[in-house]
């Protein structure tokens, strides 16, 4: 007997994202300054370069019925544009890359670890201006135009139009991880189990703290107080640049991958158990004291794996083992399905500048752009 199975319906995340298969697990993503395209690297060491440019936006395809004023987006029609893939491994696997310009990345080349750069389009090429010497870590300063290079441990700024030195200076320690503050003023450089306080201009070291752990990335609070670092040994680093003390929040169940700070929620927040963690601003728990801590979304047995924080609402994407995806309120209980569970783990998340896109990265090599429409959280 024929058995005749009806079409699968379309998940909300069908419609309102864009997926490609790069055939290999994504690192992680970023998109430009300019929001007009978005960059990941892949486990294999190549670059995938993705146009945000979309010629059937869900707000395209929004359709109001007269009578009921009820909202549906019809599906897509036609097939997707295939991202820019380099031909071979490109991205040194260490060293995080960042953004250049309005509209470039710059990374470590995989072979060489001298500074290259990639355009919107996915273009490569190398940043023969700067030293030749070999990248460890590297950050932006947008604002400047100018990109903070670490090689070994001599921290460089560097012009982003061509790489050209403009200062240095040299550190105690190694640099494996760079955080810009917010007014860019200064940088914290870690690696060895420390973490120096640089100036800008001029480029000199402020202070130089102990910090155990391993640490994955750096993130500068709002204020300019608190560097956070999320740690592979399960734990968060905080260290409070004006005491010049760190200290370590322990005993996560899993290594933390992500850490953020939203200013909208005036909040701090991580990955790494089993429900998105958090403490409310300015009142971290450092040393003896607890801190004010904030519940955001819901507890489960699956572990957070990855967190992004919007950059214009007090929400937070939060990505899963099981490749589940959902939108959090921060603070709040109430949590919002963008992507059910693939079975395969969230490996990166990214937002775009203006908020509107979501960039989804999964070990089984989807990459994904969900773009939500414009009333979507009014």
């Amino acid at each position: 007997m024929t058995q005749h199975k009806p079409p699968q319906a379309m998940t909300l995340f069908d419609l309102l994202a864009r997926t490609w298969d790069v055939q290999c697990g994504v690192e992680s993503l970023m998109f430009n300054a300019s929001g007009s395209s978005l960059a990941a690297v892949l486990a294999d060491g190549r670059l995938a370069v993705v146009s945000v440019k979309d010629a059937e936006s869900p707000d395209s395809r929004v359709r109001v019925e007269a009578d009921t004023g009820r909202s549906s987006i019809r599906p897509r029609t036609k097939p997707l544009p295939p991202p820019v893939l380099s031909d071979t491994d490109l991205v040194h696997p260490d060293v995080a890359p960042c953004r250049l310009g309005d509209q470039g990345i710059a990374f470590a080349h995989a072979e060489t670890g001298s500074l290259w750069r990639a355009t919107a389009r996915g273009q490569t090429l190398a940043m023969n201006a700067a030293p030749r010497d070999q990248v460890t870590a590297m950050a932006a300063l947008s604002r400047a135009g100018l990109l903070a290079v670490a090689f070994g441990d001599r921290l460089a700024l560097l012009s982003e139009a061509g790489g050209a030195e403009q200062s240095d200076c040299n550190l105690s320690h190694d640099v494996t991880r760079i955080a810009v503050s917010v007014d860019e003023t200064q940088l914290a450089c870690w690696g060895d189990g420390q973490l120096s306080v640089v100036s800008i201009e001029p480029a000199q070291v402020l202070a130089t703290i102990d910090c155990a752990g391993e640490v994955l990335a750096l993130t500068w609070s709002p204020c300019g107080r608190w560097v956070v670092g999320g740690c592979r040994d399960k734990a968060v680093l905080l260290v409070d640049t004006t005491a010049e003390t760190a200290d370590r929040i322990v005993d996560f169940p899993a290594a933390v991958h992500s850490t953020a700070f939203s200013t909208h929620a005036n909040a701090m927040m991580a990955s790494g158990a089993f429900r998105v963690v958090g403490w409310a601003l300015p009142d971290l728990p450092f040393g003896a004291h607890a801190g004010t801590p904030i519940e955001t979304g819901k507890p489960g047995l699956t572990l957070v794996d990855r967190i992004a924080v919007h950059p214009k609402r007090d929400l937070c994407a939060v990505g899963y083992a099981t490749g589940l995806v959902v939108l959090c309120r921060i603070g709040h209980g109430d949590e919002m399905l963008v992507r059910e569970g693939t079975g395969s783990a969230v490996r990166a998340l990214a937002w775009s500048g203006d908020g509107a896109h979501l960039a989804i990265g999964g070990d089984d090599g989807s990459l994904s752009i969900a773009t939500f429409p414009k009333n979507m959280f009014k």
